[in-house]
């Protein structure tokens, strides 16, 4: 086996036909043969050239540490995403912002919130990746997949990226907090993508307690986000298949 190379062995990576599928849409000169009993799938990525083959290596990492990643986002990168007006163009250039702020001395995040279908997950998935290759352990979490026994072990300046945080009565309000106030007090970078605006997320989160903590939470983390309303017509729609 030459180092261009991969074995995927199917009891650690969920290899599928539509998921090979995906790959060789994005990265045509790849080739793939299955092993004999079905079990492992080698990748040649020989013809790749270094920029491709970089690409396709955190694809494929990101995707074993995070299974359940739909398929339509396996192979997110800022390079591939398309903005489509200023409000998009708007989101890489903060995206890219965050990903290159070296200050570890103070927290700094981006929240985005806008329509079903216009690239969050992208750019999430993407910014992800882009941490990765500067050599980081980003925690990524899909906020609807939050429950009381998920693992945070917060630490100073870690990387966090929260995927459709859309509802601040969700248990997952409570990772959140956390997880943005670590950051803030503990130096860190936190990506947040959301169907809501800001003000209406923290409505939500604070129902019930008192409107001091409410100010003295704001005070304390609103500055460290930049926060985007990010809009467009829903890319799912504008590729369905009968179209």
């Amino acid at each position: 086996m030459s180092d261009t190379t991969i074995a995927l062995h199917r009891d650690r990576v969920p290899i599928t036909n539509a998921m090979l599928s995906v790959l060789r849409r994005h990265y045509p000169a790849l080739q793939h043969r299955w092993s004999d009993d079905g079990r492992c799938v080698w990748l040649d990525m020989a013809e790749l050239d270094p920029k491709k083959y970089q690409m396709l290596c955190l694809d494929l990492e990101f995707y074993g540490q995070n299974p359940q990643l739909p398929l339509e986002n396996l192979c997110a990168h800022l390079e591939n995403y398309q903005p489509k007006n200023s409000s998009q163009e708007e989101l890489l250039h903060f995206a890219q912002r965050l990903i290159d702020f070296n200050d570890d001395s103070m927290g700094a995040g981006l929240y985005m919130y806008g329509e079903a279908g216009i690239g969050k997950s992208h750019i999430a998935i993407a910014v992800s990746k882009q941490f990765m290759q500067r050599g980081l352990d980003p925690n990524f979490m899909v906020a609807d997949r939050y429950t009381l026994g998920s693992e945070l072990n917060l630490q100073p300046g870690q990387v966090w990226v929260i995927d459709d945080m859309n509802s601040g009565f969700h248990l997952s309000s409570r990772m959140f907090k956390q997880v943005v106030l670590n950051a803030h007090d503990r130096g860190g970078r936190v990506f947040v993508t959301s169907n809501k605006n800001y003000e209406e997320l923290m409505s939500e989160m604070f129902v019930g307690d008192s409107k001091a903590n409410r100010i003295r939470y704001e005070d304390r983390t609103k500055g460290m986000f930049k926060i985007l309303h990010v809009t467009g017509e829903s890319y799912r729609q504008a590729n369905a298949w009968y179209r």
